[in-house]
């Protein structure tokens, strides 16, 4: 696997442009490295070695030693005995652990959303929807990618449960670790916007049920796909 730590191979050109504050230097690094984390531009397995991310970011070690250990709080890396700090790679059962938690709190935001969506957020639903399809006519998987985010983020916030909305926004940045490749695979896309409309259809009818249903429907078949890729992956490449 390669080495993530060199700059040029992952998106940047030399040093990236850094604040020079000590407090935001350390809030940049983490958040630079959480996002290329999430994206999948340090893949699962990676080695974060201080010296090299210092000199990526143009900081000092001292915030990348404090980002890394917020971000092995996070359960985003993990200390190799052998390696020294690498990017965390789940398994099966976390993911699924994962979801199961997500899909009720996406029924429950969905139940909500029903009661409470306003016209304006159908619009713009209606629009991140046609986006999606766009997206998947052309091939385009950040804007596929982009749509299927932005379309939860619409539900929760017609949810109106900021309590709800900020606990789901802490599994949000886990699942989109793993469900990037789904969601940008021609078969899964389909399935996706098929599913979208179903529970846009709901909203429009202001029915919390059916809107929890096809929620529920939505997150088993993202949890059957999952599932699906982890065996294909085991029969490829065996245990690990």
């Amino acid at each position: 696997m390669t080495d993530p730590t060199d700059a040029a191979k992952h998106g940047t050109t030399g040093r990236s442009s850094a604040p020079s504050d000590g407090l935001r230097n350390n809030e940049y690094v983490f958040r630079q490295l959480k996002d290329q984390i999430i994206t999948g531009v340090l893949a699962p397995g990676s080695r974060l070695i201080e010296s090299s991310v210092a000199a990526q970011f143009g900081v000092s070690r001292t915030p990348v030693r404090e980002a890394l250990q917020r971000l092995a709080t996070e359960d985003l890396i993990d200390v190799d005995p052998m390696r020294g700090m690498v990017v965390h790679a789940p398994d099966a059962s976390e993911i699924e652990d994962v979801l199961v938690v997500r899909s009720s709190l996406d029924g429950l935001a969905a139940d909500l959303a029903a009661r409470k969506i306003s016209e304006s957020q159908l619009a713009r639903l209606r629009l991140v929807v046609e986006a999606m399809a766009e997206g998947a006519a052309i091939d385009k998987r950040e804007q596929i990618v982009m749509a299927n985010r932005r379309f939860h983020d619409i539900i929760y916030a017609a949810a109106g449960n900021a309590r709800l909305e900020r606990i789901a926004g802490e599994l949000r940045d886990y699942v989109r670790r793993f469900s990037t490749p789904p969601s940008a695979s021609p078969d899964r896309v389909q399935h996706v916007l098929a599913e979208h409309r179903a529970i846009l259809d709901a909203f429009e009818q202001h029915d919390p049920d059916a809107a929890r249903a096809a929620s529920d429907r939505h997150l088993a078949a993202a949890r059957e796909y999952v599932a699906r890729l982890a065996l294909q992956d085991f029969a490829e490449h065996g245990l690990r």
